[in-house]
């Protein structure tokens, strides 16, 4: 009974205080899924104890010191107001707290000391056998990233096929325009297409570094047909 402390709701109160603190922090780093592993783990590490040996456990000091000794592990400079007043620094206030532990353990007997002490260890040896898990921003980071990969692998692509649809035609009007000087009449649909196709976002590159699909960059670009357009008019006025 995790959260029964007899009759006292004094402990309740410091128990439910402990949780909103430090807790909180923790499963926003984590996430829920772990940080409700950790919890399950440092409570069932106390209850079957107990029940291995054979006496019911009341309250949580188990996973109330676990829970102080993680966070101290990976905050040891915060400070908390002791009694609203006092600064102390949760690393000290994780030494007063096995020191409480080993106290409350002798004073209640074998049996329950066992258990606190075994919800304390499961749920810290948890704790330090995870801690090398990515944190759920990590994580996010991650899939954002890997979504934007496949966002930008995606368009790249599509690109590619848009371009290889356009250059040979792109080619031959080229050729047209430079030996006529002048833009062909059957390349004027071409020219509108291509005209039509451009992005205002896209800074195109200088004309003379345009290679048609030869060149990895081009045939990737989406900047392609402004620079494809501006070529054949470039041809027609050269020619």
């Amino acid at each position: 009974y995790q959260l029964v402390h007899g009759s006292s709701m004094f402990w309740f109160f410091i128990s439910m205080l402990v949780l909103w603190i430090m807790a909180l922090p923790l499963e926003e780093s984590w996430g829920s899924p772990r940080f409700l592993a950790f919890w399950l783990v440092s409570t069932f590490g106390a209850s079957l104890t107990a029940v291995a040996l054979g006496r019911l456990l009341f309250g949580d000091i188990g996973f109330g010191t676990c829970l102080l000794f993680t966070f101290a592990t990976l905050f040891p400079e915060v400070e908390f107001r002791l009694f609203f007043i006092i600064p102390v620094k949760v690393k000290y206030l994780a030494i007063v707290a096995a020191a409480i532990l080993v106290y409350s353990s002798l004073s209640y007997g074998l049996v329950a000391g066992l258990a606190n002490v075994a919800g304390t260890s499961a749920g810290y040896l948890f704790f330090l056998a995870t801690r090398r898990m990515p944190t759920r921003r990590k994580l996010m980071f991650q899939l954002n990233k890997r979504k934007a990969e496949i966002s930008v692998r995606a368009e790249n692509e599509q690109a590619e096929d848009r371009n290889r649809g356009w250059d040979a035609a792109v080619r031959a009007a080229d050729v047209r325009a430079r030996e006529n000087a002048s833009i062909a009449v059957e390349d004027e649909a071409l020219l509108a297409e291509l005209d039509a196709a451009k992005d205002p976002a896209i800074t195109v590159c200088a004309p003379s570094e345009f290679n048609f699909i030869d060149d990895d960059v081009c045939r990737r670009c989406t900047g392609y047909a402004e620079c494809a357009a501006r070529r054949i008019r470039m041809s027609a006025s050269d020619g």
